[in-house]
């Protein structure tokens, strides 16, 4: 059964689309996080230079 599963080419392409899914959620969620630690960061420094203008 293994080997008529890992024969089929229909076996094998959702395989391949359920990794490809994978590796396209996890670049996005390290994209998404990245960019918002890096808009966190901005907006602490900008809260803080209009904190020391006062």
């Amino acid at each position: 059964m293994l080997r008529r599963f890992c024969s089929a080419s229909e076996g094998l392409a959702t395989i391949e689309y359920v990794i490809g899914a994978a590796v396209v959620l996890g670049t996005l969620v390290i994209g998404v996080t990245a960019w918002n630690n890096g808009l966190v960061a901005r907006l602490q420094a900008l809260v803080s230079q209009m904190q020391a203008v006062r």
